[in-house]
């Protein structure tokens, strides 16, 4: 920037994008103006890290009953017999009913039986050995304990995202052309990111508090498949937060999150009989399932005034993750060739400023 002889009043001033420098033509009381305020806006800006922490906690408890019988009432000879007996699936798969897995049994084909303990009776029918009882006990518990921490660092006042999980093809359209003698089908498909997904706008405020504008999701492809849609492709479970906050420097804030607690039992029985006291267990058969969901997002942000600020906390998070790859290491072995794996190198010590040479 540089004063120019020009009129006492009025002035010039044009941008130099490729330089990032001000060409001002204007007289000098008001260059200097200018040249006062330009200082004061030309400092660095302070940056801020987030620090975004998904914690999710889940536990699942299942347990099965149920009890299967097949009878044959008549001898060799008879003219009429009587067959009863219950059927019902076990492990909700068909193929574990005690039909099933006498027809097996009777056609030389063993048939694994479902999870759990099975205790079957075997009964010998004209030569034939076929199940002619099975009972079924099972319990099974799941624990689940998720931490996600995706982290970013922006400059204040300016908006930043960071997008960690796939692209997932969802299909969106098609068409099969039966018509003519050629067919040509065909596909439309559209990619979505599923994963997690931080977006996150701060704005420094007085006393060290940090204003964010926050867009937070965590998005999985579901196993489970809606009725009517086998043919349309994944699902996926999302969970997102939309908010604007308000947190001090360094502090953690709670942004939402999910406390869910569900019990789901089924039963089924033979009608009345099941009903019974006692020997109504040998008529029905039953599974309960409890599920427990523990899901909270947090947030804590991070002033950095200075370039030392910065500087200390990537030296950190370096120490942090290089410590971490020299733990995964792979125990010595003599057989296999290959025992280590990459680490970063170790931070350079900073070089001692030359001495001055004696005039």
């Amino acid at each position: 920037m540089s004063a120019s002889a020009g009129p006492s009043t009025g002035g010039f001033i044009q941008a130099d994008p490729a330089t990032n420098s001000l060409i001002i033509t204007a007289a000098e009381p008001m260059y200097r103006q200018l040249r006062a305020m330009i200082e004061q806006l030309d400092s660095r800006r302070a940056q801020v890290y987030i620090e975004s922490m998904i914690v999710e906690v889940s536990g699942d408890n299942a347990a099965d009953f149920g009890f299967q019988w097949q009878g044959l009432l008549g001898s060799s000879g008879d003219k009429y017999g009587v067959a009863a007996g219950t059927n019902f699936n076990a492990g909700n798969s068909s193929s574990n009913n005690i039909v099933s897995l006498s027809g097996a049994l009777a056609g030389g084909t063993l048939t694994a039986p479902s999870q759990g303990l099975n205790i079957a009776l075997l009964k010998n029918y004209g030569g034939t050995y076929a199940l002619a009882a099975v009972a079924r006990l099972l319990q099974s518990q799941t624990n689940t304990n998720i931490v996600s921490t995706p982290n970013l660092i922006t400059l204040d006042n300016e908006e930043a995202k960071i997008i960690v999980g796939s692209n997932v093809p969802f299909v969106t359209g098609q068409f099969t052309n039966t018509g003519t003698a050629t067919t040509s089908p065909f596909q439309t498909i559209e990619r979505k990111d599923v994963g997690i997904t931080l977006r996150i706008k701060p704005q420094i405020g007085e006393g060290g508090t940090v204003r964010m504008t926050i867009f937070q999701e965590s998005s999985s492809v579901s196993d489970k498949v809606a009725p009517g849609t086998n043919n349309a492709g994944p699902s996926t479970d999302k969970r997102s937060i939309e908010s604007t906050v308000v947190v001090d420097d360094g502090a953690i804030l709670v942004l939402g999150g999910l406390i869910e607690d569900k019990f789901t039992e089924n039963k089924t029985k033979v009608p009345l009989l099941g009903d019974l006291p006692l020997v109504g267990g040998l008529f029905r058969s039953a599974t309960r399932t409890k599920t427990r969901t523990n899901l909270m997002v947090f947030l804590r942000p991070v002033i950095m005034r200075d370039a030392e600020a910065a500087k200390r906390m990537s030296l950190d998070r370096y120490d942090l993750i290089r410590a971490m790859q020299q733990d995964a290491q792979p125990a010595p072995s003599l057989v296999m060739p290959i025992n280590d794996s990459p680490v970063l190198p170790p931070q350079r010590a900073p070089s001692a400023a030359p001495a001055a040479s004696a005039p």
